[in-house]
Order: structure tokens, then sequence, then C-alpha cells
């Protein structure tokens, strides 16, 4: 901007012209007056917003990535080495199993001919073949124990369930804004937000199974997204409503 002298006055040879923003105009335009009502009268609106959020916020921290946050649109790296490593399991598993029955049959092939106290191995230092197949009978049951442990590596196939929470919350802030019914809507978003925890809960158990995505805890968005779906569940079903409704009354 340029200024000419006028006695000890610097003044400005362009007029300043009403360019800046007119935060009294905006404050009580109707969009701004439609929103404003829209969170003091219902609880489905800022419910949503809350959601679409927390969508963004860390979902799960990462101590083996050097304590990175994830939000639920970045959880594909995780997910992808956790289902690798739990295929690898899988198919180690049925290697096992194969094996164990592979032994199992030649050892009651054995008993039946012979009978469980012929001894097996080499001049019979491998005991009995009743001995042996109690031991393989346990062994068995070990492996499928620890096998069980691992038993909710199948839900990261679901894990795309978790992209519902932000799309079902833009959903609702648009059928909010629209006048729409909110039940449905708003039990829906509930609901997911619900399984969207469960699923980041068991990402976080099952990032014990390998070294290298191990140390996985859900981040303080993965817990604003249980309580926010609860809240929207609960409305649904007419239990909690806005409590600033009731104030502006």
């Amino acid at each position: 901007m340029e200024f000419e002298l006028r006695g000890n006055e610097a003044i400005g040879v362009y007029p300043v012209t009403g360019s800046g923003l007119d935060v009294a105009a905006l404050s009580s335009s109707p969009a701004v007056a439609k929103a404003r009502s829209l969170a003091t009268e219902t609880l489905a609106f800022p419910l949503a917003i809350l959601l679409l959020i927390a969508s963004i916020m860390p979902a799960v921290n990462s101590l083996a990535r050097g304590g990175q946050s994830l939000s639920l649109l970045g959880l594909g790296p995780v997910v992808t080495e956790l289902s690798q490593e739990a295929k690898a399991e899988r198919e180690m598993a049925e290697s096992r199993t194969r094996d164990f029955d592979e032994r199992e049959a030649q050892l009651q092939k054995v008993i039946a001919s012979t009978g469980p106290g012929t001894q097996i191995g080499w001049f019979g230092s491998g005991g009995s073949a009743g001995a042996a197949l109690k031991e393989l009978q346990d062994e068995r049951a070990k492996a499928a124990a620890s096998q069980s442990t691992h038993a909710g590596s199948f839900l990261l196939s679901f894990m795309w369930l978790v992209y519902l929470v932000p799309l079902l919350a833009l959903a609702l802030i648009g059928l909010s804004w629209t006048a729409r019914p909110l039940r449905a809507a708003s039990l829906a978003a509930g609901i997911s937000g619900v399984i969207a925890f469960c699923l980041l809960w068991n990402l976080t158990s099952l990032a014990t199974i390998g070294d290298a995505m191990s140390m996985l805890t859900l981040g303080f968005g993965a817990w604003i997204i249980l309580l926010t779906g609860l809240a929207l569940v609960l409305s649904a079903a007419g239990k909690i409503r806005n409590p600033l409704a009731a104030a502006s009354r």
C-alpha cells in the first residue's frame, strides 16, 4: 500500500474498501442460525459432528512405529501386516495338523495290529505305541489351545466396517440438516461406532501375535467413538436428550 505525506500524517493513496470478513453478518446468517439451532435442540447433530471428528483422531498408537498414532482412515498398513502374519500362522497350524494326523494314523495302525504295548522306534527307544499316542494327543491339545487364543484373527477381514463410521456420521449430519427422521440413522451410526471400537480392540489384541506390529494401544479417538456411539444408540432409543434443549425452553 502506498502513502503520501500531508502535513504530519501519512495518508493512503488508495482508499481501503470493505473487503474484510463481516463477522457480524456471518454469525447472523441463516446457515449459522440453523446450525446453532440443531446443535442446541437435537442430540443427533452434535453427536454426529463429534463422531466425524473422532474418525480422524488417533484410533490406535503404534509403539513399534515410534509412537505413531493412526486414525480410522490410516489403519491400512497395520491391518495388512497383521493379516499377513495371521495367514502365515494359519498355514503353520494347518501343516502342524496334517503332521499330527499322519503320526496318529501310524500309531493307531500299530496299536490295532500289535496292541498299545508295542515298542516303537529303534530297538524300542520310542517307548510303547500307547504312550506315544497319549503324548501326541497332549501335544495336539496344547497346539489347539495356543491356536484358539488367536481366534479373533478372522475379524481382520471385517475391518472395512470402521469406514462406515465417518460415512454414517456424514449421512446423519445431512439428514439432520434437511429435517429428515433421525432415529434409524442415529441407531446405525451408534452401532457402527460400537462395532468399530470392538474391531479396534481386537486389532490391538492381535498385535501381540507378531513382533513387527507389537505393542498397539487404543488411542483416545477410539474411546470417543465408543462413547459417542453409545450416546447415539441411547438417543435413538429415547433414553437421553440434548440438555441444551431443555435449558433453552
